[in-house]
């Protein structure tokens, strides 16, 4: 476990954090040095970018009002954590405040490279890695699957009386990026994606009416 604070939010990173980035940023195929130095660059890169990402939910969470939150990173992404519940809007602007505080940062990155060419074919590697990888995180993101931030939008604004209509929309979508991951990606997007398609199956079988409250 790694911990430390950055603008005042306690942040934890789990061992399995590092795990599945290594996995996911192509561990078991780094059979070379440079290959290597690749895989440490793209840890680093989707670790900030990551941390971005949660520090955009834990800022607006900030603005409103919340003085408790603390960001964990873990499994395939991270979390960041309040003390209060949230009315719709704020859970909307909460929510979307995530993934575009990384498409943010993705547009520095392009500034930055556009104005600068770095010399190191590594570090120009390291450096638009960032930026593919805030990018795709972020649009992955605003998926309408549950419980991805798309989701939590989705439920936002469907309302507490038609969240069977969300987990539908979420069931649907999260079926479909499993399939289209099983031709696309490898077998660790398909079992991320199955697993929301899973939970969301349950959770539609499991309640006739869904209980819902305003929050995160």
């Amino acid at each position: 476990m790694i911990r430390f604070q950055i603008l005042g939010f306690p942040v934890v990173i789990h061992w399995f954090f590092w795990v599945n980035c290594a996995l996911l940023g192509g561990a078991l195929d780094a059979s070379s040095p440079e290959r290597m130095q690749a895989l440490i660059g793209f840890l680093i890169v989707a670790c900030v970018s990551v941390v971005i990402h949660e520090l955009g939910h834990a800022l607006a969470m900030r603005h409103y009002g919340d003085r408790q939150v603390n960001i964990l990173l873990y499994a395939f992404g991270g979390l960041a954590r309040g003390s209060r519940w949230l009315s719709r809007n704020e859970d909307i602007f909460v929510s979307a405040a995530g993934p575009f505080a990384q498409l943010a940062a993705a547009v520095v990155m392009w500034w930055l490279l556009d104005a600068w060419k770095p010399s190191s074919p590594l570090l120009d590697y390291t450096l638009k890695s960032f930026q593919e990888i805030s990018i795709f995180w972020a649009l992955l993101n605003l998926l309408p699957i549950i419980p991805l931030d798309g989701g939590h939008i989705s439920r936002a604004l469907f309302g507490p009386m038609r969240q069977k209509a969300a987990l539908t929309l979420s069931l649907i979508c999260a079926g479909g990026m499993a399939f289209y991951a099983m031709q696309k990606f490898g077998m660790i997007s398909v079992f991320f994606f199955g697993m929301f398609a899973w939970n969301n199956y349950k959770e539609l079988r499991g309640e006739s009416q869904v209980q819902w409250m305003e929050g995160r």
